[in-house]
Parts: structure tokens; sequence; C-alpha cells
């Protein structure tokens, strides 16, 4: 299969590169690091190219990494109650936290938009 190219705004370019930062430090499979590596020098060379890194733009990439961050986190932590079945009050505030974080994220990637 070949490469899709397309257009994608700043934020949602640097959101990708901080959740595949985030997987170059958390996953130990190295087959699944290899793909994972391709990526992100692909597209950070596209963001060395395209986007110029003031103070603001930045101070916003780093917030849009802990929020990235702390998403993985819940993600992982609802895994386990999956796993356990385990439904009740900390899946759903697990839940919660996950959604508030990505309205977050939408609104980091927003700021880096404009």
């Amino acid at each position: 299969m070949g490469r899709i190219l397309t257009e994608i705004s700043e934020g949602e370019l640097l959101d990708k590169i901080s959740i595949l930062e985030i997987k170059l430090k958390e996953i130990k499979d190295e087959n699944l690091l290899k793909e994972v590596r391709k990526e992100y020098k692909i597209l950070n060379e596209l963001k060395n190219s395209n986007i110029s890194f003031n103070e603001e733009v930045n101070s916003l990439y780093i917030a849009l990494k802990e929020t990235n961050m702390k998403i993985w986190s819940i993600e992982n932590e609802k895994r386990l109650c999956e796993k356990n079945s385990e439904f009740k009050e900390r899946f759903i505030k697990l839940s919660r936290d996950e959604y508030l974080a990505n309205d977050q994220r939408a609104q980091i990637k927003s700021k880096i938009n404009n």
C-alpha cells in the first residue's frame, strides 16, 4: 500500500509528534518501536521545515505533551479496569478525566493553530 498524503494543521502535527515521543519512551517492543521511529523521523522533519518555534509555541507544545501523557496514563488505568472487570466509580472517574483531558488537548491544539 502506498503513502497517503494530506494537509494537517500545525496543532495536529505537534499533537502527533508529542504522542510519538510518548510512545518512544513508553513502548518496549522493538518491532513496534521501529515503526514509531520511522513516523517520528518523517513528522519531525516536517515540523522543522514548517513550524517556527517561539516561546509561546514551545510552551503550548509542552502543555500538549503533558496532556497527552495524562491521557496515556488514564488509558492504561482504564485497560486495567477492563482487565479486572471493574466498571464502577474508578472507571467512571477515569472516563470523565479522559474526556476532560481530551477537551484540554483540543483547546491547546486550537491555540497552536491560531
